[in-house]
Parts: C-alpha cells; sequence; structure tokens
C-alpha cells in the first residue's frame, strides 16, 4: 500500500504541472472571433471575406506574431442568418479567451448580434455592414466599412451630376437594402432630383425579375439605383437588357465583385458603382495586401477581402500600440486609435465607431471594372 504512494505523488505532480502549464500556453496567442457568410446567398462575398482574415492572420504570424505572441482566429458561418449572427455572438462572448471580434458581412446579422456584444463588452469590428442603424448599435460595435450614409450620399450625386433627374430605386428587402434606399430617397431629393418608382425583392429568393423590371418601364427613369450584392445586381441587369429596358445601373460597393462580370457578362457593361477599395491604386499597404492575397488564392481581391483583411490588422495594430490584452483594453485602444491607414485607405473611428473613407468611382468597362471618367 505504501509502495504506490510515491508512484501516486509523482502523478500527482505531473498532472498539476500539465494544468499550470495550459494558462501559459494560451498567455502565448491572441485570439480573436471571426464571422460572415461562407454559405448561402452571399457565400462568394463571405469566402473572400474570410480569405482576406486567414491572410491576415498568416502575414502577421509570419512576421512574429502579435508582440510576439500568436495569433489565432476562430472562424464561424453566420449563413447571412441574424439568428445565426446571435447563436456566433454568444458562443463569443462565452468564450473568455476571445478578446476581440471582426464580422459580420451582412447589416441584418450585424444588428441582431449587437446586443450581445454590447452585454458581453466585447468589441466587434464589422467588415462588410453599411447600414446607418449600425450607428447607433451601441458601444461596443465598430466597422471599417464605409456606412450606406456616405455611400448611397455619394452615389446620389453621381447620378444627378450625370444629368440623371429621374431616378429608381431597386433594393433587396434586408436593413442594408432599405438603408440604401433612404438614403438615396433623401439625397436625390436634396440635389434636385426625382424619385418615380421604387421596388424591392426577397434577397435569395428572387429570381424573376419580371414584374419590377415591367414597372421601371413604365416609370421611364433616367437612371436606376440599386441597393444589392452583385449577385442580384447581375440578374436585375440582365434580365433587364433582355426585355429591352436599356437605362443606366448605378450600386453601391456591394457591385464591385468579380461576381457581377461573371454573372451578367455583356449585360453589366457600362454598370457603375463606387468602392473603397481598387486594385490599381499604388500605396504601398494596398500592393503588399494585392500581391500577398494573388499568391496565396491566386485570384485577384475584391472589396471584401480587403475589409476583412483589415479588420484583422486593426486589431493587431491596436494590440501593438497598446499593449492590449483584455477586452476592455481593447475597446479603449479601438477608441483612441487615432488615424491607421490599411488596404482600404486611411480610416480612423468616430465617437460611433463608424469610419470615413474616400470612395472610388467605376464602371464595368471592356468586361472590367475601371475608374471612371467622364
Amino acid at each position: 500500500m505504501f509502495r504506490i504512494r510515491p508512484m501516486y505523488s509523482l502523478f500527482l505532480i505531473v498532472v498539476m504541472a500539465f494544468v499550470m502549464a495550459v494558462p501559459a500556453e494560451a498567455a502565448d496567442t491572441v485570439k480573436l472571433g471571426w464571422y460572415g457568410p461562407v454559405s448561402g446567398a452571399a457565400a462568394q462575398d463571405g469566402q473572400e471575406g474570410r480569405n482576406g482574415a486567414e491572410l491576415a492572420m498568416e502575414m502577421i504570424n509570419a512576421a512574429g506574431g502579435i508582440g510576439g505572441k500568436m495569433l489565432e482566429i476562430v472562424f464561424a458561418d453566420d449563413k447571412s442568418d441574424p439568428k445565426e449572427g446571435a447563436n456566433i455572438a454568444t458562443m463569443f462572448v462565452s468564450d473568455g479567451s476571445i478578446i476581440g471580434v471582426s464580422g459580420p458581412f451582412n447589416s441584418s446579422v450585424m444588428l441582431a448580434a449587437a446586443p450581445i456584444y454590447n452585454r458581453g463588452k466585447l468589441a466587434d469590428v464589422g467588415w462588410g455592414v453599411t447600414s446607418p442603424m449600425i450607428t447607433t448599435a451601441g458601444d461596443y460595435i465598430y466597422r471599417v466599412q464605409a456606412t450606406d450614409a456616405l455611400e448611397g450620399d455619394f452615389m446620389s450625386r453621381w447620378i444627378l451630376d450625370e444629368g440623371f433627374k429621374k431616378v429608381a430605386i431597386v433594393y433587396e428587402n434586408t436593413d442594408y437594402g432599405v438603408g440604401v434606399r433612404d438614403v438615396v430617397r433623401a439625397s436625390v431629393a436634396k440635389y434636385g432630383g426625382e424619385i418615380v418608382t421604387e421596388a424591392n425583392y426577397v434577397q435569395g429568393q428572387t429570381k424573376d425579375f419580371g414584374s419590377i423590371i415591367a414597372s421601371l418601364k413604365q416609370a421611364a427613369p433616367d437612371a436606376v439605383m440599386t441597393g444589392s450584392i452583385y449577385n442580384e445586381g447581375a440578374l436585375i441587369i440582365s434580365q433587364a437588357r433582355d426585355l429591352g429596358f436599356d437605362a443606366p445601373f448605378f450600386g453601391t460597393d456591394g457591385f464591385f465583385s468579380s461576381g457581377l462580370l461573371e454573372l451578367g457578362g455583356a449585360a453589366v457593361e457600362g454598370a457603375r458603382c463606387c468602392s473603397v477599395f481598387y486594385h490599381e491604386v499604388t500605396s504601398p499597404k494596398v500592393r503588399e495586401f494585392i500581391d500577398a492575397y494573388t499568391k496565396k488564392t491566386g485570384k485577384t481581391p475584391g472589396t471584401w477581402a480587403a475589409l476583412s483583411y483589415d479588420s484583422i490588422n486593426v486589431f493587431a495594430e491596436v494590440i501593438k500600440k497598446t499593449g492590449a490584452g483584455t477586452r476592455e483594453e481593447i475597446k479603449k485602444g479601438l477608441d483612441e486609435l487615432g488615424s491607421w491607414e490599411g488596404a482600404t485607405g486611411v480610416m480612423e473611428f468616430d465617437e460611433n465607431g463608424d469610419v470615413n473613407k474616400t470612395l472610388n468611382k467605376l464602371i464595368v468597362k471592356d468586361g472590367k471594372f475601371a475608374i471612371y471618367q467622364k
């Protein structure tokens, strides 16, 4: 009996040493959450965003990590579903080792998740969300993407500057689409134009836009402003051209995707949009990102990859700059970050967690996106 006690004591010592080693090992990592739609209606955008976040993590770790600590990202698929976004937020908040979150892509998902992040005092930096409602979504909600208030007003001024006074609005019936509609309504009126008709559709479900196009033909607008992302935007424009409707289409940065070109083909020639990111910008930060992304994926990055990449790097910058290691320190660091340059340009969070960014005017020309020149 007494002979097994030394072995038992040795066993306890080994177990205790292992248990004590776990926190030390965990302390050698920085853990962030990331979420977006890698399946469902916006899967291409979500996967592009995930690629951007993965690239940021790989580049940060290859350079020695953040203050010598390796970056770890927990990835989750929200399927563009607000309920799933809320579930993911609960999971991230419950994991005490996660000190910041990147995501999501959809405004509706962010609005469902925001109260959970605010209660859990966990900062969430959105990489695709644009709805004006997110501006007042809470103290722990930020975004690296420009808002619909900025983009909608920018596009409205562009449309009217081109001499198009009668404007139609077609939008997806989501927080994003409604946000675009509301801003464009107000801005077109402010700049002396007129909204002649409006139509909405169900994202991910509407495939036949014939009735919407019939209403456009009847209203005879000079131009159409859309609150759509690339996939349904391509369908709308293609079906419009097939049905003999030839007014120009304008969109927000939801149009700026290779998917618009692939799905729309010749029909989307002349489509115009804005974007915070463009491949031909010569900034070293932009070139570094584009070269690394192309090497990793074999593809040219789009806006969502760049924004997601920036959302991860902004956390890295805060931690490097302030030594932040807790959720509260991260929030304080984001509030005090000041001006910072990423792949999508120079940004600084305002008192609401929003950023003001320079927007590019783009047009589909010869099957490619190009800087618009009047």
